[in-house]
């Protein structure tokens, strides 16, 4: 019976949306009450000491040294040429017309209503590219 009972809650589970932040560091989608991004206390992103989204010293977004967030030369958030953040022309997260971080109409990074970058009521921002801020 517990068997079938686990089986039953794994089920149903996989087919339900939870609204749980993807990258709380990097917001993309709903950021309301009850969004998947909401920053208040208690909220899946809440950015307060001890909070998912914390960017204080030891917080799991910050952007010291050494840190996994780093914006500094050789970091992953570094948006200077050649780092992997630089919105220039023929950078990684170039956001002009074309480029892979476009936020216009039709572009990957597209915010408004039915684009994959959509941060309105219902917006989850899944599908939203990486590069995308």
């Amino acid at each position: 019976m517990k068997t079938r009972y686990l089986l039953m809650v794994l089920a149903l589970a996989s087919c339900t949306s939870f609204a749980i932040a993807r990258d709380v560091c990097h917001c993309k989608g709903y950021a309301g009450p009850g969004g998947p991004y909401y920053a208040g206390p208690g909220g899946p992103a809440y950015n307060g000491p001890g909070g998912p989204a914390y960017a204080g010293p030891g917080g799991p977004c910050s952007r010291s040294p050494g840190g996994d967030r780093y914006d500094g030369p050789g970091g992953s958030d570094y948006d200077g040429p050649g780092g992997p953040r630089y919105s220039g022309p023929g950078g990684p997260a170039y956001d002009g017309p074309g480029g892979p971080a476009y936020s216009g109409p039709g572009g990957p990074c597209y915010g408004g209503a039915g684009g994959a970058c959509y941060s309105g009521p219902g917006g989850s921002g899944e599908d939203c590219p990486s590069v995308c801020r």
